[in-house]
């Protein structure tokens, strides 16, 4: 926690938004960061103290200002951000012998205390870690509902450059990736369009219920999302893994290994479903019985004059790991049918795909579109100056940290509406 002495000069009601700085720094677990970064700078130029900088790198993310030099001008026309952040005004003496006030770092300044961040990203991800503990203390529920999704962030460079050599200007990580996207027409013809990104994917785990982080992962842009998904959960402490009850995810996660993993921690998945019988016929038989089911786990019951007669579902029996089916109230037949879920694991899932809950469930994983969307709108992701996936990286987890900082502080608050919208 990094506390501001200054803000006592200030009226509460004169603060405005330097009241969300105070909320993120008070709400920072940020003490050993700073300490060995002033331990590293040691007996060296002290012109702009760690603390100072560490203030001003946070209000760029808090205060949404797309570059550093948007940064530094706020900083020169804001005194009151200044004091916030703790900074000095220095007299200058130039090579021509005359003064000048100095309000702000330099570019040159940030750069640096960039590069010693990037070689601290341990301690970041500490710092990440250390909030959402805090989360699952103080939050009811929190970490029952999981989202799992991927998001293209691309890189600022618009492609690989032949010179691969390192020099903070070109982009030599990133590398390309095709998304599809598919589309219905108001006449309902399906179209199929693909778009080409240069850039990285950031892999996501959040809860579904307040909409904040709980696991992440940058990858290349071209990393498969199902591999590292399973790599995220693997890596979930297993305190969090047991509290979880369902994990969501779109088609594009829908795969055995996947499912597998992530019912070997009991926990139930509600992922979509890719439809692979598109070759095949609309329904299969259900072994040697007069059920047959389609691709997305509808049930049915083949009658004495062969036609399909939809079944309800009835509910999991964890006794024999099987979905039970009965026909609606209309038929008055009380006959119960069980289906193995052994046959096909990915079409009968534990919360039946037909089912009225595992919709309501499904509806949820919007929430992490959500978290998405405000990366891109309230971060900065689709207009950032960011090359390199190390720095792509940095930035990412400081956006994490500012998201749950703030959620923190409306918990400490008791304001527990909204902790995800931040942003006025």
């Amino acid at each position: 926690m990094n506390r501001i002495t200054q803000l006592s000069i200030f009226e509460n009601n004169q603060l405005g938004d330097l009241e969300k700085l105070n909320d993120v720094l008070n709400a920072l677990p940020d003490e050993k960061l700073i300490a060995l970064l002033e331990e590293e700078r040691g007996k060296g130029r002290n012109d702009y103290p760690v603390f100072t900088m560490w203030r001003a790198f946070l209000a760029s993310f808090v205060f949404q200002h797309p570059t550093v030099a948007a940064l530094i001008r706020e900083l020169k026309r804001n005194s009151q951000l200044r004091e916030v952040c703790g900074f000095q005004t220095r007299i200058i003496r130039t090579k021509k012998g005359s003064y000048r006030y100095q309000l702000a770092p330099t570019e040159a300044a940030f750069s640096r205390f960039v590069k010693k961040l990037l070689q601290h990203q341990g301690l970041l991800d500490v710092m990440f870690h250390e909030l959402v503990d805090e989360m699952y203390v103080s939050l009811d529920g929190f970490g029952e509902i999981l989202a799992l999704d991927g998001k293209i962030i691309p890189s600022y460079a618009k492609g690989p450059n032949q010179n691969k050599q390192e020099d903070g200007r070109r982009d030599t990580e990133a590398n390309f990736t095709i998304k599809q996207y598919t589309t219905t027409t108001p006449s309902g013809e399906k179209v199929t369009n693909k778009k080409k990104w240069f850039g990285y994917r950031l892999h996501l785990i959040i809860d579904a219920t307040y909409e904040l982080p709980i696991g992440y992962e940058l990858t290349k842009a071209s990393e498969g999302e199902p591999t590292v998904a399973k790599r995220l959960i693997k890596a979930l402490p297993d305190a969090q893994l047991k509290s979880c009850n369902y994990l969501l995810a779109d088609r594009g996660y829908d795969g055995g290994p996947l499912l597998d993993e992530i019912e070997s921690r009991d926990i139930i998945p509600i992922i979509d479903i890719k439809n692979q019988w598109k070759k095949e016929g609309p329904t299969k038989q259900y072994r040697d019985t007069d059920l047959t089911y389609t691709y997305n786990g509808k049930v049915f019951y083949v009658d004495e004059r062969g036609q399909e007669v939809a079944l309800v579902y009835k509910g999991y029996d964890s006794a024999t790991d099987s979905l039970r089916y009965g026909f609606k109230p209309q038929h008055q037949d009380s006959r119960i049918f069980r289906i193995k879920r052994e046959d096909n694991r990915r079409v009968f899932n534990k919360v039946a795909r037909n089912s009225h809950k595992f919709k309501r469930l499904y509806k949820k994983r919007t929430a992490i579109e959500r978290v998405n969307g405000r990366l891109d709108r309230d971060f900065l992701f689709e207009q950032h100056t960011i090359r390199g996936e190390k720095k792509m990286n940095l930035f990412v987890t400081m956006a994490f940290l500012v998201m749950l900082a703030f959620a923190k502080r409306n918990i400490q608050k008791n304001e527990l509406g909204h902790l995800n919208a931040w942003v006025a």
